[in-house]
Parts: structure tokens; C-alpha cells; sequence
């Protein structure tokens, strides 16, 4: 997909936008004596929070405000079919383990891509306050 450079702006401050309102909500429950966490998957120990939940709804909640025809793949929401050919990709906390136990170990994963692949990628590590990005002409650490 050819992307202009109005989309690739569009995209890029949507991605940010994205990591602001994750980093809010995972922020929120980080270290929290209250934060407990349930089992994916029943043969083995696959941790999810209400940190991940409320970061992957508030995600989403700017893709259906900014972007709503694109489609989402979400970790603890499952897809949402698109139109545009594009495809959000987030995984609100990477690294749940490390959140669970209080270590900044842990961050938050966005990605857009299209039919062929990745298109732009963004890392968000919350606690310690970095972010990393790259595709669509930024390269940043």
C-alpha cells in the first residue's frame, strides 16, 4: 500500500495517541496492591489483568473515534474486521508478568500494517517514561 504523507502523519499521531491513553490506564494499576490477574488459557499460566483490559478498551475506543473503519487485532479482544486494509495490532501490557510483579520490565506494543506487512511500530515502556518508534519515515529511540 502506498501510503501518502498525510495518512503516514494520520497514522503516526494516532499511534501516539494510542500509547498516551495505554499509558494512562496501565499506569493506573502498576504497583497496585489491588491488581490481581486471571488465566487466559486453562493448561498453563497465561496472565491478564484488568490493567490489560482497560488499556486495550480505551485503545480501541480512539480507533473507533479516529480510525473506525480500520480493522483491529487486539491480545484480549480478538479482531475487529476493516475496510481500509489497514490493521491495528496492540498488545496493551507486553510482558504481564513483569507488571504483576512490579518491575519495569513491561511496556505497551502498537503496530499498523497492511496486506503486505508492517507499516509503523511503537514501543511504550510507561514506568520509565521511553518510547520507541519506526516505519513510515521515523526511526526514534
Amino acid at each position: 500500500m502506498r501510503v501518502s504523507d498525510a495518512l503516514a502523519t494520520e497514522l503516526i499521531a494516532t499511534a501516539h495517541e494510542l500509547a498516551d491513553v495505554a499509558r494512562v490506564a496501565t499506569l493506573s494499576y502498576f504497583r497496585s496492591r489491588d491488581l490481581a490477574a486471571d488465566s487466559k488459557e486453562t493448561a498453563r499460566f497465561d496472565p491478564v489483568t484488568a490493567a490489560d483490559r482497560l488499556s486495550e478498551e480505551r485503545m480501541r475506543a480512539v480507533l473507533a473515534r479516529r480510525r473506525p473503519d480500520d480493522a483491529i487485532l487486539g491480545e484480549e479482544f480478538g479482531q475487529k474486521p476493516g475496510t481500509t486494509g489497514l490493521t491495528w495490532v496492540l498488545d496493551p501490557i507486553d510482558g504481564t508478568r513483569g507488571y504483576l510483579s512490579g518491575t519495569p520490565t513491561w511496556g505497551v506494543l502498537i503496530s499498523v500494517r497492511d496486506a503486505v506487512g508492517p507499516l509503523y511500530g511503537l514501543i511504550d515502556q510507561p514506568y520509565i517514561g521511553e518510547r520507541f518508534e519506526g516505519g513510515l519515515g521515523q526511526s526514534v529511540v
